[in-house]
């Protein structure tokens, strides 16, 4: 399943958001596949980010900051519940399945990664 489907429009856009910062954050290196699956919560998925080493060149603070208050937003919504999070076996996985983004065909045919920001 997707992004809740009880979504009203502008809950959708913010699940996309939320999809593309998990991509940005695997993209960027804030973020690895054994981390989502070994992550039980939001949180967890949250304190990675924020504790992440990334490649000379490739730290953003204001980027960092993004991912972070996506992933908040993501578990305010529902989509990034204890049970998806959980069950999710990778990054792609977790914002291609269960966030709004897999409606986007650029995510996942152009490797377009949205906007870099949340309100």
């Amino acid at each position: 399943m997707a992004g809740l489907t009880t979504y009203p429009k502008s809950n959708q856009q913010a699940s996309a958001d939320v999809g593309y910062a998990i991509l940005q954050a695997y993209v960027q290196g804030y973020l690895t596949n054994a981390q989502v699956v070994a992550a039980t919560t939001a949180q967890d998925l949250i304190d990675a980010v924020n504790a992440a080493v990334v490649t000379p060149g490739g730290e953003s603070f204001s980027q960092r900051n993004s991912i972070a208050r996506a992933l908040a937003v993501g578990k305010a919504l529902g989509d990034l519940s204890d049970a998806r999070v959980a069950a999710a076996t990778s990054a792609n996985d977790l914002a291609l399945t269960y966030t709004w983004v897999n409606l986007d065909p650029n995510a996942s045919v152009t490797g377009h990664l949205g906007v870099n920001l949340l309100p």
